[in-house]
């Protein structure tokens, strides 16, 4: 049996990190582009997307801060009608 010259690397384990990349382009294989970007998508797909999912943020912000903002000025007013708001009337201590 005979040993090729040039052995295959030993497969990785599971706590083995994968071979480094540079610029996300694999070392060993550098034809494979960066997986971040496919090569399919223009950079005005990826602006766009990234302008529309910025405005869904910004939409979803102002919606979160409205529902916290009634959701705090009800719980005031609960509090007031109630009367929590109000200092505890003071209590006498009687000595016996």
């Amino acid at each position: 049996m005979t040993r090729p010259s040039d052995p295959s690397p030993p497969p990785l384990n599971s706590h083995e990190l994968p071979p480094p990349t540079a610029d996300g382009v694999d070392i060993a294989n550098p034809e494979v582009g960066s997986p971040h970007q496919p090569e399919n998508l223009s950079n005005s797909n990826v602006s766009a997307t990234q302008q529309t999912f910025k405005r869904l943020y910004i939409i979803l912000l102002v919606i979160g801060l409205s529902i916290g903002g009634v959701a705090a000025i009800g719980v005031v007013n609960l509090l007031n009608r109630w009367g929590l708001t109000q200092p505890p009337p003071p209590v006498e201590e009687t000595n016996s």
